[in-house]
């Protein structure tokens, strides 16, 4: 189930009222009570003209899909509730008539041709290597490529781990699943750091169950053909793991701000939600989108 940024506010108390454009009274009153169903119901009979745009690709398919990281998401192991939240939230575009173009590449030259009223960017973040000592022999590969088949993994491999949550455990778990030999290093304490404790602990033993070997307090400096190089973030120390055949990273992504750069002094009102802002989770980029609607 799609995030609901309406329940979110009425369990705060916290109701957001839209900008400048006139508020229809009936919407006030479903504001007013958190009534999610009338927001809906009155946003849609409501609705300024709005036009969605999605051209970012996913593996090898021949156009693009609404969706974004989302759609990576769903691929991991136990994670494939991020499908409906495509799936929901695609039903909401297509019952408030919004005008969607897939697989078009939105520019400067675009938005001055349209010239709407304001552009909202949810264009997402994009894979960052960290700087790493590598010799011409290694094969390091994103988590991201692994997911999509754009990269093929040896036998044996190691999941660097800068972000303690589900990405690296869920990488991790994914190659053991499909016959990979796998150590999860991971820059943190122990894996799902960041993970509430009912979560990482049931984690934990499911990468124990799997045969995955976990090394805690550890983070990838460089790698070459066979081996790669860590070192504990506590003492210095250097720790090894030999017969490595590939290293998968697990890093943070950069704000993809591509087009709000392109589309600066344009003299159109820009909003960002989303990756784009900061890298963070689906619940962030969905609450973004909503306030960023409201506002409008």
């Amino acid at each position: 189930m799609a995030p609901n940024p309406v329940a979110a506010d009425r369990a705060s108390n916290v109701v957001p009222f839209p900008g400048p454009r006139k508020v229809e009274p009936e919407l006030i009153a479903a504001l007013a009570a958190g009534d999610s169903d009338a927001i809906t119901r009155t946003y849609r009979e409501h609705a300024p003209k709005v036009r969605a745009y999605a051209r970012r690709m996913l593996g090898d398919e021949a156009a693009a899909r609404l969706g974004g990281q989302a759609l990576l998401a769903q691929l991991l192991p136990d994670r494939a509730e991020f499908g409906g939240l495509v799936t929901n939230l695609e039903r909401e575009l297509s019952a408030s008539g919004v005008a969607v173009r897939l697989g078009q590449r939105v520019d400067r030259a675009m938005v001055e041709a349209l010239a709407p009223d304001a552009v909202v960017l949810a264009t997402g973040a994009l894979p960052a290597r960290p700087d790493l000592e590598l010799d011409a022999q290694a094969h390091v590969v994103d988590g991201a490529d692994v997911l999509t088949g754009k990269a093929r993994p040896g036998g044996r491999v190691l999941v660097a781990d800068w972000r303690c949550d589900w990405t690296g455990i869920g990488l991790a778990g994914y190659l053991a699943r499909r016959g990979h030999g796998v150590c999860l290093a991971v820059n943190g304490t122990h894996a799902g750091q960041n993970l509430p404790i009912y979560l990482h602990n049931h984690l934990i033993g499911v990468l124990h169950g799997l045969g995955i070997e976990v090394v805690p307090y550890a983070r990838l400096f460089g790698a070459d053909g066979d081996t790669a190089y860590l070192t504990h973030i506590v003492t210095g120390a250097p720790i090894l793991r030999e017969g490595i055949d590939t290293v998968v990273l697990a890093a943070p992504p950069a704000p993809d701000t591509a087009l709000e750069t392109e589309l600066s002094g344009l003299g159109v009102e820009i909003r960002l939600a989303g990756d784009c802002l900061s890298p963070r989770s689906a619940e962030e980029a969905v609450y973004e989108g909503y306030l960023a609607g409201l506002s409008l």
